[in-house]
């Protein structure tokens, strides 16, 4: 947009309507942006609330099809205090010395204007953007993403928000190409991919990962590994590696065995460490994998030497203080590399090939429990050195038509509340 142009508009701002002035009228501190137009320009003027209820426009935008500019007012210029802002941002209501952590959070008002205007096709009520200003600066300058929204693709339009930094970024995703106006030609993709991916937009980055990584396989093929490894690319490369077998069959064996990626890994390791031969598919794709799993985690706890044993006493006093209790529930640590294995074995799950670990305290076991069945197993949890619950399973890894029930979930949040009180005392002594 020419300057002049800017010049131009900065004049021909609409006046604001009395009936959106008095939705802005009462108590208590907050921030508005009211969209007009005046032709086929969107105008918005910004304002702030004070607590006594007076209001004050801090900052106004205009977007076309030319462009789109942000003005700021300085009340300190002598003459014109509206001027053509150097940088384009989401609004700012606080005046600039003010600190960082004032509440730059705004509601829109007359939102429906927008589509009386030039960025009428943005689709910005259909979605929730959490920095509707930048996201229609990107749309003046790219209106074809308006195919990603409308396809299923919003989530590669990124939205940065950092008020405290000062910088509010809207983006789109890197592998999109915003020169085409093609849909297929913007996502790099033919029409069989574009089909395979329909209702899994989501895992668009995964699928061109894997097609790059693995370029023989057809999109249907590309999809299964899709659906069973996902983001976990890592892991995918590691048991490949370990286990020989095709990242494909991988995928159906994790698909068709109803297990998690990352438990398939543990079985390969444990596989490893007992030294078994893992070119046999009758070890590296057992028929059985949670009874050959759980098996084998038998196995390596019995393995288990005096050494481990004095780790696992050496470490038992500093784990008290992950033990907690909240309502019906007990969380506490196991008394022995024992009863890890027996927790397994009632519980049909794979917390003994954890024993070893837990008592080298690499991560960290502990046993739920309802308080009036405080011996009988319930659920297991893992908890990892950074104090983040990795894992909370209960009988048959919650696999035997027995979902989480909402107590489960609701403790899981609380105990990770907690565990966040934990890490910030260990910050705080680390730098007393």
């Amino acid at each position: 947009m020419r300057k002049e142009r800017k010049e131009i508009l900065l004049h021909s701002f609409p006046l604001l309507p009395d009936s959106i002035e008095e939705q802005m009228q009462g108590k208590g501190a907050l921030n508005f942006c009211v969209f007009l137009t005046e032709g086929r320009e969107l105008f918005v003027r910004c304002y702030h609330r004070y607590t006594n209820g007076t209001l004050a426009e801090r900052q106004r935008y205009v977007f076309a099809k030319d462009g789109a500019v942000r003005y700021i007012y300085d009340e300190w210029r002598n003459g014109e205090k509206w001027s053509i802002a150097s940088k384009f941002t989401e609004p700012r209501f606080a005046a600039k010395w003010y600190p960082y952590s004032f509440d730059n959070t705004y509601c829109i008002l007359n939102a429906s204007a927008y589509k009386r205007s030039d960025v009428r096709y943005s689709r910005l009520d259909k979605h929730n953007f959490c920095c509707p200003i930048m996201y229609l600066r990107l749309y003046v300058r790219h209106p074809n993403v308006e195919y990603l929204l409308e396809a299923g693709y919003a989530h590669l339009i990124e939205e940065c928000e950092d008020y405290y930094g000062g910088k509010i970024t809207v983006n789109v995703n890197h592998r999109v190409n915003l020169k085409s106006n093609n849909l297929l030609k913007m996502l790099g993709l033919n029409r069989d991919e574009f089909k395979a991916l329909s209702g899994w937009e989501k895992q668009y980055e995964n699928y061109l990962y894997y097609r790059e990584t693995y370029p023989k396989y057809k999109p249907a093929e590309l999809m299964e590994i899709v659906h069973a490894y996902g983001y976990e690319h890592g892991t995918l490369e590691s048991n490949t590696a370990m286990s020989g077998l095709s990242p494909l069959r991988l995928s159906r064996y994790i698909t068709s065995s109803d297990i998690t990626p990352g438990m398939y890994s543990d079985y390969l390791r444990q596989c490893r460490e007992l030294r078994y031969d893992l070119s046999d598919t009758a070890v590296s794709l057992p028929h059985d994998f949670n009874a050959i799993h759980e098996r084998l985690s038998g196995i390596i706890k019995y393995r288990a030497d005096e050494k481990l044993r004095g780790e696992f006493e050496k470490n038992y006093q500093s784990r008290s203080v992950l033990e907690y209790e909240s309502g019906e529930l007990i969380l506490a640590q196991p008394k022995s590399i024992e009863e890890i294995a027996a927790e397994g074995g009632a519980l049909c799950h794979c917390v003994g090939g954890y024993a070893e670990r837990h008592a080298k305290a690499q991560t960290n076991i502990l046993f739920l429990r309802r308080r009036s069945e405080p011996g009988k197993p319930y659920y297991t949890m893992e908890v990892s050195r950074e104090l983040k619950i990795v894992q909370c399973f209960g009988y048959k890894n919650n696999r035997a038509n027995n979902p989480k029930p909402p107590e489960i979930k609701a403790f899981e949040k609380e105990y990770q509340e907690y565990l966040e009180v934990l890490k910030n005392d260990k910050r705080n002594q680390r730098s007393a």
